[in-house]
């Protein structure tokens, strides 16, 4: 049976939602040999890294990781039939600047904009996409990323510039070494995650009249743009919704 190390990365603080989630695989997933672990080592690259270790020398199979306050809406599980390097599950960001038509929210997967040394926010937000970056507040990957040298060597240890200031993060870090190993990275846009989190609501007001200016005389256009949080992260959908079933026809 194939096996997968659950854990959940925190600071001996975890969002309810999170446990339900964990609660619920364990009682109603039978497809694979689940072992749940609440790792608190710090810093966050340090837990990682333990994680790994772990994970290596107990013989699993998939790494399926979700942070403290990251619920899957659907099961996480539904994607290790696809057996891809790296899948990320998109969580919505808070990203809101002060300007106007910007949009505070963003999801976590990334293209990597060359011309300007950056990542993008990747689009279409459909489907099994491949990416060039993942955010790691929640992810699948496969044992054979592991296994190469390359990634046994701090992958998750963030970049920095030669003054000390960081120039890649984790998730950036950790996406860039498993590219230039040879990995591949996708996202599932159909398997999107909540995002518990503390914004100010003044700030969230004048953030969202500025991002509606530009679509208060075109309501479709609006309606598009703001599907995806409709369909279950802002509406409260039943916890592991359904969506089409993964398979291989997705690649």
């Amino acid at each position: 049976m194939i096996s997968v190390l659950v854990t959940v990365p925190n600071e001996h603080w975890i969002h309810r939602q999170v446990v339900a989630v964990v609660c619920r695989l364990l009682l109603h997933d039978r497809r694979y040999q689940l072992d749940v672990r609440f790792p608190a080592a710090k810093p966050y690259e340090n837990n990682q890294h333990q994680i790994i270790r772990e994970f290596l020398h107990e013989g699993f199979d998939f790494w399926l990781s979700m942070d403290s306050d990251n619920p899957p809406i659907c099961n996480p599980l539904d994607l290790v039939v696809l057996n891809l390097d790296v899948i990320g599950l998109p969580t919505p960001v808070w990203h809101w600047k002060g300007g106007d038509h910007e949009r505070p929210i963003h999801w976590n997967a990334y293209r990597y904009d060359a011309e300007a040394d950056a990542y993008r926010e990747y689009l279409p937000r459909e489907g099994l996409q491949q990416v060039d970056a993942i955010g790691t507040g929640c992810f699948l990957i496969a044992r054979r990323v592991f296994e190469h040298p390359a990634m046994q060597r701090g992958a998750f240890t963030r970049k920095l510039l030669p003054d000390g200031v960081v120039d890649r993060g984790n998730d950036f870090s950790f996406s860039e070494r498993a590219r230039e190993a040879g990995f591949t990275l996708w996202c599932h846009f159909g398997y999107p995650c909540r995002h518990f989190n503390e914004i100010d609501l003044h700030d969230a007001a004048l953030a969202i009249k500025g991002l509606l200016k530009p679509y208060e005389s075109d309501p479709i256009v609006a309606e598009k743009e703001t599907d995806m949080f409709r369909r279950g992260l802002l509406a409260g959908e039943p916890m592991f919704a359904t969506p089409k079933k993964p398979n291989n026809d997705d690649l």
